[in-house]
């Protein structure tokens, strides 16, 4: 193990977030981090970091004296030294560099006055004088001062300041950041913020303590990188501490310290009900699904959710850190083998759910939305009859012509019951006006401008398909599909249309392994907003929509007439028609659903709502995170 003369409780941010790479670090905390080097052995380490394609590296070392030459016990003067030179520079560069450095502030005080005092030929000279370098590979050999920097630092060398000797690691596994979370509740998980360098999660070693009181030692309490806080923990900060491995190579552990203390999380008496109906993990011969609409953070954000969609929802509750916390309990609740998310925003995904699921055997990938750019003869969305008015919502990384939303859908698959074994993603704003297999319904959808520009411009509705195989039998496949389409509620021609696109692609990709002679079976899911009795519903369990069919209600603003879509799909609602599946004071209806083919699958079993007086004045409250329920079902193979 490298030697770890940083992990001092001294060496902490306590209470902030730790983020730096190990070099810059260093650099910051590091003169008061060592204030006790007097039981160090005398050979050190140089830590060298250098990334790929990175012109320059750093070198961090530690340089001091003792009080006198036959006292190696107490230090009179220390320093932490980072040299950051290019890769292509003699090394024999670098240590000019280097004992300037340290001669500066070790050998260059004059009896008058500050070191500034003394000439730059003079402090050269005291280096020259004062300041002996010599670099050493992994076999003894020295190495000559014309060799570039990129060849002369050697993993396992050594390196030599005057009489002290340093070991050389090459790019150590490091903790670039580690932030711990405002938001902690017992019996909820706690997952801090981590970025790491050089280093493999699975490898690294997790401490967590709970701190109660002066002391910042603590009593260790778990050792995973997700904690469960326990009611012991109630009033109480946590400390987590992280050494940062690459198989056998350890780098530098770093700790942090909460501000926040755990409180008590909330008792949820219709999770309980609903986790009665689950025995536990469905068997080989079936699998459970669950589609939730999570309520992206981006939408929570915008004055007119503030004041208008969820004013009845108290900030502490609709704040993501304590939304995420209970979504995440919830699904893994579940035990579900298939979880498909839909309004889930790309920092959550990455810095939250994809690494506390993975760790509990799941899978996944997540789908952005995206649209076209707006051009400048098109109006821009009405911002107050969305929740995400809020401009933030948008990536500003966008290519030229399309715009990626940074919310999308994601597909979360339990590895013991499945392999994906494709996907097949649709980005219905830019595949409509381009993919011939569509030409024909575009052309019905250009007979109306508003819809038009809905479609390309302001809706980012894609499709993410995932096909996975059954571990258990290979013979079993599933043609998983999930959506979330647009919102606006008096544009049902609009969510019709995307439909018809995404039903077109679902049977393009079906066709694509049948004709390979496999069994496929789909499940189409998400959150459709469009009620059981709406247009987008019909058309998927009936198959057809034509021109004497009634298209839009009296109160439709995008308009169409004498369309006609149709689709070979034979879909069922695996969920039925619950009364409401997204409940706002303002709006209560049920407009997520769990289509399925009923060809190859069968329902088993479908887990009750809550009911209307669980679910308070409106969602999300304290006990549920999101405006909508998640769905429930099981299902078996025929």
């Amino acid at each position: 193990m490298l030697r770890n003369y940083l992990t001092s409780p001294s060496f902490t941010k306590a209470g902030q977030s730790f983020k730096s790479t190990l070099f810059t670090s260093i650099n910051s905390l590091g003169r008061r981090a060592m204030a006790t080097l007097h039981d160090m052995s005398d050979k050190q380490t140089v830590w060298i970091r250098h990334a790929e394609d990175d012109i320059r590296l750093q070198a961090t070392f530690t340089y001091w004296k003792y009080l006198t030459p036959d006292d190696k016990t107490t230090i009179s003067k220390q320093r932490l030294f980072t040299l950051n030179r290019l890769i292509d520079e003699p090394v024999g560069e670098t240590f000019k560099r280097l004992k300037v450095n340290v001669a500066k502030h070790f050998y260059c005080q004059t009896k008058g006055g500050p070191r500034s005092r003394k000439t730059v030929e003079e402090i050269n000279t005291d280096a020259a004088n004062h300041v002996k370098v010599r670099l050493f590979d992994n076999t003894g050999l020295e190495i000559n001062s014309s060799i570039p920097n990129s060849n002369a630092w050697v993993q396992g060398g050594k390196l030599e300041i005057n009489e002290h000797h340093y070991y050389i690691e090459i790019n150590p596994p490091a903790v670039k950041e580690l932030e711990m979370p405002v938001n902690m509740l017992s019996g909820y998980f706690v997952r801090p913020k981590l970025s790491l360098e050089f280093a493999d999660l699975n490898d690294c070693v997790f401490s967590w303590y709970r701190i109660n009181g002066s002391s910042s030692e603590g009593i260790l309490v778990g050792e995973e990188e997700v904690y469960t806080p326990t009611i012991s923990d109630v009033g109480c900060q946590l400390k987590l501490v992280v050494l940062p491995k690459l198989k056998h190579r350890c780098g530098q552990s770093v700790e942090a310290v909460s501000k926040a203390y755990v409180t008590e999380g909330p008792k949820r008496d219709y999770l309980s009900e609903r986790k009665q109906h689950i025995s536990g993990w469905t068997s080989s011969q079936g699998f459970r699904v669950v589609t939730y609409n999570v309520l992206a953070d981006v939408y929570t954000e915008s004055e007119v959710s503030r004041t208008k969609l969820f004013s009845h929802c108290p900030a502490s509750f609709i704040d993501y850190g304590y939304r995420k916390l209970l979504i995440a309990q919830e699904l893994l609740e579940y035990k579900a083998d298939i979880i498909c998310l839909q309004e889930l925003d790309k920092k959550h995904y990455d810095n939250y759910y994809q690494p506390v699921l993975s760790r509990y055997g799941y899978e996944s990938s997540i789908l952005l939305k995206k649209h076209q750019k707006v051009p400048p003869n098109v109006v821009a969305e009405d911002e107050e009859s969305d929740c995400s008015g809020n401009k933030d919502t948008e990536s500003e990384n966008s290519d030229e012509q399309f715009v990626t939303v940074k919310e999308g859908s994601a597909i979360f698959f339990n590895k013991a019951k499945f392999r994906e074994i494709g996907r097949h993603n649709l980005s219905i704003a830019e595949s409509i006006d381009s993919d011939v297999l569509f030409a024909d319904i575009m052309k019905q959808a250009r007979t109306s401008n508003s819809i038009t520009e809905k479609l390309l411009y302001h809706s980012g509705s894609s499709l993410q398909v995932t096909v996975l195989e059954s571990v258990d039998d290979p013979t079993h496949r599933l043609c998983l599909c999930t959506i979330h389409l647009y919102f606006h509620p008096m544009a049902e021609a609009v969510r019709l249309i995307q439909t018809a696109v995404s039903l077109r692609h679902i049977q393009r990709i079906k066709g694509l392994y049948e004709s390979q002679n496999h069994k496929v079976s789909t499940v189409f899911c998400g959150d459709f907003n469009s009620s059981p009795d709406r247009q987008t519903v019909q058309l998927i369990l009936n198959r057809f929509i034509d021109q004497s069919d009634k298209v839009f209600s009296q109160d439709d603003v995008y308009k169409m007439f004498g369309l006609e879509l149709r689709h070979t799909l034979q879909f069922s609602s695996a969920s039925g028609f619950p009364q409401f599946t997204n409940y706002v004071p303002a709006f209560k209806e049920c407009i997520d659903y769990i289509f399925y083919e009923t060809e190859h699958i069968c329902v088993e079993f479908v887990v009750p709502m809550p009911s209307e007086a669980q679910l308070g004045g409106g969602l999300p409250n304290e006990n549920f995170p999101s405006d909508h329920i998640p769905l429930i079902c099981d299902f078996s193979w025929k």
